[in-house]
């Protein structure tokens, strides 16, 4: 039988302090453990004897048993030692899977939150690390059991987005590594484990924190309630209580991203009723990082439903009617770096949405219809209301080259208003000096021209105007920036195509017989 070898304190406080280095410069100890430790049980009803310890009592812990598992051959056939291990195992689990810290406040209430400086937030991200890699030494002996798996699946999906406060680059680089063995087991074992696997965290670990906030345009099934009643208005005092996944547990969406990411058309179908509710909940929250994450979400989802599905549960609009009016979220009433990550989530979903309801020849004549309304509701609306905010204005003309790619030859409807801004702003006087901004009307015009190449001819003194003013000053530029020198090329590369175009139209050779005499410059550019 291997033997464990006995715990040397000082190597523990040494690894404790290389630990804790991450997030603080705060000295760490181990006086806790004065003796050595022969055996596992020993070390856990050491570490699980106090329940309300500091974070750093809880990191010293972690570190200990960590230190413990990499420098001992641990006996599993021992059925103390085996019965440790999962004592372990789901102890970790309750220390490092708490994010209440790094939740928001609750507006108006009773009780304001007390502030923790940044500092102790760095180290909890260093205790929740510590507390994964731990998790590591006891996957790598196969501690975990049926039973405690949709605890430790929630546990490590947790700290799978490293945007998230709580997770730092090591715990999102370890948490979908640990989680990608976990599913490979599954789906070796039987097909169906997997399934059985997101209905236990679906309905055990999301279900619960979203049930009282669950929305009034929806049926118990998860379908479109056919006459919603008003909503429950929520006094302030009361909105942490009624919204845990939001004031207590924030960790809870990355959790469900996790779940979304996993399913497969099968499962949606099955899962829908536990899928919608806590989806267009998060949807419809008033924060904009929240409608950001539920528009992210519901492009997740697109990726595996069906049309008939949206088409049955009647979902399709609710969702479209939801999104709609965050395309309006516009500075100034909307600050310019929440609007921006806003607006590129909602086309993107709003997009996948379109082009998953109506995904047949016969559904044709209301995909294009839908396109219109965002083109006109959401790009020429938002284009007037806040134009003149660059960043804000480069985004709906990528967003536009996505919509006139979807449409196709349809698009050749709008050519009329999109041509306008796109000439405005190659032509501008100072255009030079937000390159990009150049690149993404080129863009669009690239898309243009693939798609509503008929009409190009129509319009050709429009487009030969932007190209051509923006390429001359960016010919006349001192020191072109790199990014000035890829518009230029994509440019050139756009002009050769319109003079293929358009050759073979007599009249259209004399125009440009007359542009190179007035600049012979664009001789091999425009030369037909």
């Amino acid at each position: 039988m291997p033997s464990t070898p006995t715990i040397d304190v000082e190597s523990l406080s040494e690894e404790a302090s290389q630990n804790l280095e991450r997030g603080s410069t705060h000295s760490v100890t181990l006086n806790a453990y004065p003796a050595p430790i022969q055996k596992l049980p020993n070390l856990v009803e050491r570490l699980t004897r106090t329940n309300k310890k500091s974070s750093n009592q809880l990191h010293q812990s972690l570190v200990a048993a960590e230190a413990y598992l990499s420098n001992s051959l641990l006996d599993l056939s021992d059925l103390d030692n085996r019965f440790a291990a999962h004592q372990l195992q789901d102890w970790t689990i309750g220390v490092i899977s708490s994010t209440h810290a790094f939740a928001k406040e609750a507006p108006y209430a009773a009780e304001p939150k007390p502030v923790i400086p940044s500092e102790d937030l760095a180290r909890l991200c260093s205790l929740k690390a510590t507390g994964l890699r731990l998790l590591s030494h006891l996957q790598d002996l196969q501690v975990s059991s049926s039973d405690s798996l949709a605890a430790l699946v929630a546990c490590l999906a947790t700290f799978t987005d490293l945007h998230d406060p709580w997770t730092n680059e090591d715990a999102s680089s370890l948490a979908p590594s640990m989680l990608s063995k976990h599913l490979k087991s599954l789906r070796d074992a039987a097909p169906d484990c997997l399934d059985n696997l997101i209905s236990q965290l679906l309905q055990n670990y999301v279900k619960p924190l979203f049930i009282k906030s669950k929305s009034s345009l929806l049926t118990d099934q998860g379908r479109k309630a056919i006459a919603p009643l008003p909503g429950t208005a929520v006094p302030s005092d009361f909105e942490s209580g009624s919204k845990p996944w939001k004031f207590q547990s924030p960790h809870i969406v990355t959790v469900f991203q996790w779940i979304l990411e996993q399913l497969d058309a099968a499962m949606v179908e099955k899962h829908w009723p536990l899928i919608i509710p806590p989806l267009l909940t998060i949807l419809d929250d008033v924060s904009i990082q929240l409608k950001i994450r539920g528009c992210q979400l519901l492009t997740i989802l697109l990726r595996v439903v069906s049309a008939s599905l949206l088409e049955r549960s009647g979902l399709g609009e609710v969702f479209h009617d939801t999104l709609m009016p965050y395309l309006l979220f516009l500075p100034p009433l909307t600050p310019e770096e929440e609007s921006i990550p806003l607006l590129n989530a909602t086309y993107d979903a709003v997009l996948a949405l379109t082009m998953t309801r109506f995904d047949t020849t016969e559904s044709k004549p209301q995909k294009v219809k839908t396109l219109d309304a965002i083109i006109r509701y959401g790009i020429f609306k938002g284009y007037t209301h806040a134009g003149e905010k660059v960043k804000i204005a480069e985004l709906l003309l990528m967003k536009s080259a996505d919509l006139v790619n979807a449409m196709g030859i349809y698009c050749v409807k709008h050519l009329k208003d999109l041509l306008p801004i796109i000439s405005t702003i190659l032509t501008a006087p100072f255009a030079t000096a937000y390159p990009p901004l150049l690149e993404a009307s080129v863009q669009l015009l690239r898309a243009i021209m693939v798609n509503g190449w008929p009409r190009v001819a129509f319009h050709r003194a429009e487009v030969l105007e932007g190209l051509i003013i923006c390429w001359s000053r960016i010919q006349e530029e001192d020191r072109p920036t790199t990014a000035l020198l890829t518009v230029r090329k994509q440019i050139e590369q756009v002009l050769r195509a319109v003079v293929q175009l358009l050759s073979g139209d007599p009249e259209m050779r004399e125009d440009l017989r007359l542009i190179r005499a007035c600049d012979p410059r664009l001789e091999t550019i425009l030369n037909v």
